[in-house]
């Protein structure tokens, strides 16, 4: 018999052949889901022709049909009301890169605009939390009120891209989640558990006595995921799933045989209970709106902690009770539902067959042909079982190039309506299109089963193929890697340990470094981190934003031995985030105060350094910030790519709130002026006043002439778009400037969608002052780089707006008072380039009237506050400077080595008699 022919004698491997009748639908043995499946040896994918594969499926007996008549994929199937054009569709996938509100980010955008121009005529959206507290990671979208304008954007967007692409309408699905015992909506694991598992609890270490959700949460949840579904209505999808699988909440619940005292637990019906009240909920709410689940039909955990499984044998399958939900399901109205099986946290070769798993994962003693027959078994019970609904079956991504031919031959059987990817659909986007099309795959295009994005996921990236889709998602994984203690202990091992170790003597807080590294190749991140924190405050912040590359790993003997550095910036990051999630960053504070009080004048890197030292040495610190937060232009204006701002205020979080407020006290909205100088500090009676606020004046191409609009400095510009993460930059940007401000501005308007940007520097490129790691990504993010090139004015229109930028060439002649060659014009070369922004990056330095706001405090040359090199004490007794005002901007760890060495020389003042 041809494979593309229905079957239902095939009995490929062992069953015992009892029909059994279930609510009035017989379920055939020859479906054989109360059998073993043949265990045979794990291999990769090696197959370049179908005939190979043919070949293999026979020699191991399971039942995979095959058709080359491809037709049936590019029919229309109802979904209720709805026709999706075609067989085929994107299963749930998650991308982990939403933003902090749960609005869905450019990426995001990307991923389903490409899924809607790629052709599949069922795109099911990934899971989209329903409560803060229910997101998986603190990245993962969330519906509410105010970001329903952005899901509406998401969804024109993809029927967009379909319709420029196909020509069709895609049947779009939302899929409304609740994490459950997989919460963390922060850096940390929340688990919110329906029931205590002797095996899923240890993996998560938790306790006997770990509380479970109770019944009141759970009917309160319920009108919630009503709420969830009216909003998705308003947003444009056609439907929404109420996630019940992967071991999520309703997932968990269908399996909580152990939950006692509860509405939600023991029978059958208290534990289908959540899925077939909110379903009806949703229905009586939205009669017109389709209603659907992708549903767990068997976990392949032993009972009585895994639902649809043999009671004696966990490996054998028992649909009892999924078949009897699902008719009841149907009943209340669903007319379409998406089967799948296992836990991709536990056992994911049951539900993902692959070839190489997560790091740490495991080889399955069995060909994963055989999972994927096990998945195909599953959908065709249902389809079978149910011969109306609109079955979507999974499983086929491991099949590559060859999925097509099984995909058509299963719906071809009445094993299922449509075809669903998810790995797939992340390689290959537009599998479905090359499918209707041109009648293949591309192996070229195709899913490698890798595991990289399972990877990223649990490395807390950002999801996406890493194979397929290396210029997004390639630096992500790598990154996320290090989030490996194996990979982290193994790098910090690689260290020669020096007696004088050249990284530390370039280290500006003069960290220990080969003591550092020891200890985290012994394992001891504990004393890791203190080793970090006593000499820098802020170990993680710095970790991303050291330029190391002229610093510590700049100046390792490694590599003049044919070795790479030591990578002594990730291990950094590594320990401290996992100091800041363990808990051990908070600061050490006597018990009884000094009774001395200290003003400390500015809330970045230097001021936060100094005001830690001082509370650690008993002292009581007043903060006085003009922001509202923590962090100064650190957190505020350094781009989110070079330093993400959760970790950056998780940090500083993390130490200064367990500090009580009789120890400390905030100042915010509280800057020096003419109506508060410093004398007024000062009037206010505290033992010693630290100056450690930011220069805060920029300069501009002109002082005297005024700027077109359009033109503007560069810290308003970045804090802009740090507040602003979905906004958008159109037409051409010019940025004047060599230095490190410069290149993030540039840098930030390439990502932000600028169709050019020219950095403008009058020097050579040799001469930039900006750091080698920064002119590297201005040059990979396609920066024009105009060297030599000196701006002289501005044009604007008659309406005073920005036209274009006015320069001339230079060359270099002698040497000026930096040191470096002083940029001359060249005659005659002067011309006007289009632009639609400027961004002047010059610098920056005090504003005129600090001379009378600092009074009586002395500037020196440069127009900086003027210190005692040992002490950093101004000319007036009894304050201190710090950071920016001193050095006139360096970098964040050089701003807290001087915090925090004016913590020390401010204690030494104090305790003077």
């Amino acid at each position: 018999m041809p494979r593309g022919a229905p079957s239902r004698t095939l009995i490929h491997y062992p069953v015992r052949l009892v029909p059994f009748i279930l609510v009035g639908i017989e379920i055939n043995p020859e479906d054989g889901l109360e059998g073993n499946f043949t265990m045979a040896q794990h291999e990769p994918f090696r197959f370049h022709t179908l005939e190979e594969l043919e070949k293999k499926i026979d020699e191991l007996g399971v039942e995979i049909p095959l058709t080359r008549d491809l037709s049936i994929l590019g029919t229309p199937v109802a979904f209720g009301k709805k026709m999706v054009p075609n067989r085929l569709g994107c299963q749930p996938m998650e991308g982990c890169d939403g933003l902090r509100n749960g609005a869905p980010s450019d990426l995001t955008l990307r991923r389903y605009q490409r899924f809607g121009a790629g052709g599949a005529g069922l795109i099911w959206f990934e899971a989209c939390a329903i409560v803060e507290e229910a997101r998986a990671n603190p990245r993962q979208i969330w519906i509410h009120d105010d970001v329903l304008e952005d899901f509406k954007r998401m969804v024109e967007a993809t029927r967009e891209a379909a319709w420029q692409s196909m020509r069709h309408d895609p049947f779009l699905v939302l899929q409304l989640t609740h994490s459950g015992r997989y919460s963390r909506p922060v850096d940390k694991p929340r688990p919110i558990i329906a029931h205590h598992s002797a095996i899923l609890d240890p993996r998560h270490n938790l306790p006997p006595d770990y509380p479970l959700i109770t019944d009141e949460e759970l009917d309160r949840l319920q009108e919630v995921y009503v709420h969830a579904a009216r909003l998705a209505r308003a947003a444009g999808f056609d439907a929404v799933d109420i996630k019940s699988c992967h071991r999520y909440l309703i997932s968990e619940l269908l399996a909580s045989f152990t939950r006692e005292n509860s509405r939600y637990g023991g029978s059958y019906e208290n534990r289908t209970r959540m899925l077939l009240e909110t379903a009806a909920k949703i229905h009586q709410a939205l009669p017109d709106f389709e209603v659907t689940s992708r549903l767990n039909v068997y976990d392949a955990i032993a009972y009585p902690y895994g639902w649809g499984v043999d009671k004696e044998d966990y490996q054998k399958p028992d649909l009892t009770e999924p078949l009897r939900l699902i008719g009841q399901l149907r009943e209340l109205g669903y007319h379409g539902i998406d089967i799948t099986i296992a836990n991709p946290y536990f056992n994911p070769h049951y539900g993902r067959p692959f070839d190489r798993p997560i790091a740490g994962g495991y080889i399955p003693q069995e060909h994963p042909l055989e999972g994927v027959a096990r998945i195909l078994k599953m959908a065709k019970t249902v389809q079978h079982a149910f011969p109306h609904l609109t079955v979507v079956g999974t499983g086929y991504s491991w099949l590559r190039q060859f999925v097509p031919y099984v995909a058509a031959a299963t719906v071809q059987n009445g094993w299922n309506a449509i075809a669903g990817l998810g790995r797939g659909a992340f390689a290959y986007p537009d599998f479905a299109k090359d499918i209707l099309r041109n009648g293949r795959m591309e192996p070229l295009k195709v899913c490698v089963s890798c595991s990289s994005c399972s990877q990223i996921m649990r490395d807390h990236g950002c999801a996406g193929c890493v194979i397929r889709d290396p210029e997004i998602y390639a630096e992500i994984y790598q990154e996320g890697r290090w989030h490996d203690p194996v990979k982290v202990r193994e790098a910090a091992a690689q260290c020669l340990g020096c007696v004088e170790p050249t990284c530390a003597a370039h280290c500006p807080a003069g960290i220990d470094i080969p003591v550092f590294l020891q200890a985290v190749a012994d394992g001891d991140e504990k004393e890791a981190y203190r080793v970090l924190r006593r000499a820098n405050l802020l170990p993680e912040i710095c970790g991303y934003v050291c330029p190391v590359e002229v610093q510590c790993e700049g100046h390792c003997i490694k590599p003049y031995l044919g070795d790479l550095a030591v990578p002594m910036a990730r291990i950094q990051r590594y320990v401290a985030e996992r100091a800041r999630q363990e808990g051990w960053t908070a600061l050490e504070i006597p018990p009884v105060s000094t009774g001395q009080r200290i003003a400390i004048i500015g809330a970045g890197p230097a001021g936060l350094a100094c005001a830690a030292g001082l509370l650690e040495l008993g002292h009581e610190v007043v903060v006085i910030d003009r922001g509202s937060r923590p962090g100064g232009k650190a957190a505020g204006l350094i781009p989110e790519i070079r330093l993400p701002l959760d970790p950056t205020r998780a940090e500083i979080e993390s130490i200064f709130t367990p500090v009580s407020t009789e120890r400390l006290e905030w100042r915010w909205n509280t800057a020096l002026g003419p109506d508060y100088t410093l004398q007024d500090v000062r009037n206010e009676g505290f033992g010693a006043v630290v100056l450690a606020f930011g220069l805060g004046n920029t300069a501009r191409l002109s002082e005297t002439a005024s700027r077109p609009e359009g033109v503007m400095d560069a810290l308003t510009f970045l804090e802009y778009l740090r507040a602003e993460p979905s906004y958008s930059i159109q037409g051409k940007v010019a940025v004047i400037g060599g230095g490190n401000t410069a290149i993030d501005a540039a840098t930030s308007a390439k990502r932000r969608g600028a169709d050019d940007v020219y950095l403008i520097y009058r020097r050579s490129f040799e001469q930039m002052p900006a750091w080698p790691g920064e002119r590297e990504q201005a040059i990979a993010a396609g920066i024009h780089l105009l060297i030599l090139t000196q701006p002289t004015g501005y044009v604007a229109n008659t309406e005073g707006r920005l036209s274009a930028v006015r320069v001339a060439r230079t060359q270099l002649g002698p040497a000026d008072e930096s040191g470096r060659r002083r940029p001359v014009l060249i005659p005659g070369t002067e011309h006007e380039i289009p632009v639609s922004w400027v961004v002047e990056a010059l610098g920056e330095k005090l504003p005129p009237e600090a001379v009378e706001v600092l009074r009586p405090l002395e500037l020196d040359e440069k127009g900086l506050v003027r210190v005692d090199p040992d002490t950093g004490m101004t000319a007036c007794p009894g304050v201190f400077a710090a950071g920016d005002l001193v050095n006139g901007g360096t970098t964040v760890v050089q701003a807290i080595a001087e915090g925090a060495r004016a913590a020390r020389q401010v204690h030494k003042y104090l305790e003077k008699p």
